[in-house]
């Protein structure tokens, strides 16, 4: 029997003429588990999405200060508040000041509940920014812009799209977590075995389901936040078994949605979405989608005290069965006269106990809310109440999942997008010599 194989080329005339078959990673992997075995023939493209904290955020943006011949160059910039990276300019006495932004720095204004992630989402969102700028012969500006009044704004990532991650929970109650209980992976403390916090899309993450690196290229064209955007290579601290991505995309036309920023009881996070065309070449791409399955990708689970894993389980054990949103019920609530605690640590602010409601466009369906509400008034969604976004079993018992930083929902609304583009023929596919390599390699 000869070998099945497609070509890009081929699949992109087929997808011109709207006579491709592309499936979503989720439609895929139901009919897989359903056990339909696939042949080369049968589709043409995956699409596979996530929508997580990805720390390795930078953007790099060219900002209108003043009126040209006012100043030489910048020495220090804030925006909102946040500390900027002002690089040479443009051109000197142009009045502009090319400037980077951090992700995950934290606005000297509002300390561990605004920073990069939450100013690049305004930007996007064309809100109007405020600019302090300090310029080397010690004139200070202020002024503001929106994203309109902006000619180059682009995000640049280090590290995007972990491949899996480690999940965290309090197991051994170590001095040192009660000590110090600062942590990216809680948004407060844990007690011992009463809490989980996870990352990772599991099987519908882009780079899970291309283990070989049979897919990924340098130059290759992906989504960043539902506009066009560019893999440049592997990301920084990416190994064979724990990959990441570094990206580049334009910001004008991002959705908001799918990007901002996310507080941890450690500080401020940066969140981003990532969607990617599987083409299906050959058969060995089509094994790797197909194996690809929530029950066979492994989760370590750790303690958040040193950070080592003690036993596994599998993404399955998250994600089977999962609400991935969250509701309020109002009818519950108890009216805390202090200090909503949902609200206090709903890490994208998308809670207003004023209003008595949550903002849909800013949710991250994290679940902290859930396991904080002293009420049960929030819950997963379509679940009885008290009932919980997730749960685990291990050492002998059921460990709620009470802080996930991979919103689901999302990557699988990025993949059904990614798909609905290609099938308009809006999205082709491009090609590349260049596949990724690890510096371990």
């Amino acid at each position: 029997m000869a070998v099945q194989q497609k070509t890009i080329s081929e699949i992109n005339e087929k997808l011109k003429k709207g006579e491709a078959v592309i499936m979503t990673a989720m439609e895929f992997k139901k009919e897989v588990r359903n056990g339909y075995k696939f042949k080369v023939s049968d589709v043409d493209v995956v699409t596979t999405g996530t929508r997580a904290i990805m720390s390795g955020t930078s953007a790099m943006l060219v900002v209108p200060v003043a009126q040209k011949d006012s100043f030489k160059r910048a020495e220090k910039m804030w925006l909102n508040g946040v500390p900027c990276w002002p690089g040479s300019n443009p051109v000197e006495g142009s009045g502009m000041v090319d400037t980077v932004i951090y992700g995950t720095t934290e606005s000297i204004d509002h300390e561990g509940r605004y920073g990069g992630g939450h100013l690049l989402r305004d930007i996007v969102e064309k809100r109007e920014i405020e600019v302090e700028c300090l310029t080397e012969e010690g004139k200070a500006f202020h002024t503001s812009f929106t994203l309109d009044q902006l000619k180059f704004a682009r995000i640049y990532s280090f590290r995007n799209d972990f491949q899996n991650y480690y999940a965290f929970a309090n197991i051994k109650g170590q001095r040192s977590y009660r000590e110090n209980p600062l942590s990216i992976f809680a948004c407060r403390p844990l007690p011992v075995l009463k809490g989980l916090g996870m990352s990772g899309s599991g099987e519908i993450n882009p780079l899970e389901n291309d283990p070989n690196s049979r897919i990924f290229r340098s130059g290759m064209k992906i989504l960043v936040n539902k506009v066009p955007g560019v893999v440049i290579g592997y990301g920084s601290r990416s190994v064979p078994k724990m990959r990441s991505l570094s990206v580049a995309a334009d910001m004008f036309g991002m959705d908001p949605e799918f990007m901002g920023g996310f507080k941890t009881s450690y500080g401020v996070e940066v969140t981003n979405g990532i969607g990617v065309p599987f083409p299906v070449l050959n058969q060995d791409i089509l094994d790797d989608l197909a194996n690809c399955l929530d029950e066979n990708i492994p989760l370590h689970i750790a303690d958040i005290g040193d950070r080592i894993p003690i036993v596994d389980r599998t993404y399955a054990d998250i994600w089977s069965g999962a609400k991935l949103e969250v509701e309020f019920d109002p009818d519950r609530c108890i009216y805390c006269s202090f200090q909503c605690p949902a609200e206090y640590y709903c890490p994208m602010g998308a809670i207003s106990w004023k209003d008595k409601e949550i903002d849909e466009t800013l949710c991250f369906g994290c679940g902290a809310c859930t396991s904080n509400c002293l009420s049960g008034a929030f819950m997963g969604k379509g679940d009885t109440p008290k009932g919980y976004i997730g749960q685990v079993h291990a050492f002998d018992t059921d460990i709620p999942v009470i802080f996930r930083q991979s919103n689901r929902f999302r990557s699988q609304l990025m993949a059904e997008y990614l798909k609905e583009i290609m099938e308009k023929g809006e999205f082709l596919l491009n090609d590349s010599d260049f596949r990724l390599k690890l510096w371990q390699d």
